[in-house]
């Protein structure tokens, strides 16, 4: 009943993605939701090099013999070519890429037989990704965790309008967790859809258990937005920390002021320790949905196994049965 363009595209059983998730997309995690029949993604920025992203995709090889991707977040960071280049040699079926423009590695990528989905906040970008050659498109509504863009847009109009412009597959993200709200991508027109809260309160995620028990009891309410003052609007986890961030933006703050909140070091702290006033960690609204954890396994056999209840209930309604 879950069968779509996306799941055909990349050999799935269900259309439900592992959205990419920074120093915790890695082997476990991503290795559980792609033998649950999902697609999980290796996250190439939890890796210090080419060699250590690829021992861990054969790690995850090890766990599963069912198609998983890689998502490489372009940025101005670090050049991610080396990332790019150990894809290729991986020989992973799909890339994931969000942040900057990918073109410059279209041509290597799609080459080598791998499919290309770009991530986008807006259907502007979705149409430049489906020039450039991608095989579809994540559209990432306002809800979501990490970097909605700049124009406020929620996925409910913003899904809908990508499916109405564009002839490649569009993948739902910003807001989903559930099976209802799977069922909702797929009214919208979405062929699948992407998660990433909703993998942090798994058991396989390699994040310290005292930040997954805090998520658990989080409401809809308990996200906030930061670094808009440097025109990379993320939606993190409101915490002390974050804001702290936010007055600081307010009072306008330097880059260089603010940079101990976002730094890569102050992240990593945070997930091996559990130390939420070291940084800030990326969060969805939808997380006032999620009120356990379980394993990426039960976390998809619920989501279908409600999208499948959901659909029967309503086309009951609709006949007046």
């Amino acid at each position: 009943m879950m069968n779509t363009a996306i799941t055909n595209m990349f050999n799935i059983r269900y259309p439900i993605i592992q959205g990419g998730l920074q120093g915790l997309g890695t082997s476990p995690l991503v290795s559980a939701v792609s033998e649950a029949g999902g697609l999980g993604l290796i996250t190439a920025g939890s890796y210090s090099s080419k060699e250590e992203m690829l021992e861990d995709i054969e790690a995850a090889r090890r766990f599963t013999s069912k198609p998983f991707g890689v998502n490489i977040a372009i940025g101005i960071r670090k050049p991610m070519d080396e990332f790019v280049e150990a894809a290729i040699e991986a020989r992973v079926p799909v890339v994931f890429t969000s942040g900057n423009n990918p073109e410059k590695y279209m041509d290597s990528l799609k080459g080598n037989g791998i499919k290309v989905v770009h991530v986008v906040p807006s259907v502007r970008f979705a149409k430049k990704a489906e020039a450039i050659g991608c095989d579809a498109v994540v559209v990432v509504g306002y809800e979501c965790g990490g970097h909605p863009g700049r124009e406020d847009v929620t996925s409910l109009t913003l899904i809908q309008k990508a499916v109405e412009e564009l002839s490649i597959p569009v993948i739902a993200a910003g807001g989903f967790s559930t099976g209802k709200s799977a069922l909702a991508a797929f009214a919208l027109g979405a062929e699948g859809i992407q998660m990433g809260t909703r993998f942090l309160a798994s058991k396989e995620v390699v994040l310290h258990e005292s930040i997954k028990r805090r998520l658990i009891d989080l409401q809809e309410t308990d996200t906030i937005l930061v670094k808009k003052s440097i025109g990379k609007a993320m939606r993190v986890m409101k915490t002390e920390r974050a804001l702290e961030l936010v007055e600081k933006e307010r009072a306008g703050a330097t880059l260089e002021e603010i940079f101990p909140y976002i730094s890569g070091e102050s992240y990593q702290e945070l997930l091996t320790t559990g130390n939420d006033h070291s940084g800030v960690i990326s969060l969805g609204q939808t997380i006032g949905l999620i009120n356990e954890i379980r394993s990426a396994k039960e976390i998809i056999q619920n989501i279908v196994a409600e999208y499948e209840q959901q659909l029967e209930r309503l086309y009951q309604n609709h006949r007046g049965e």
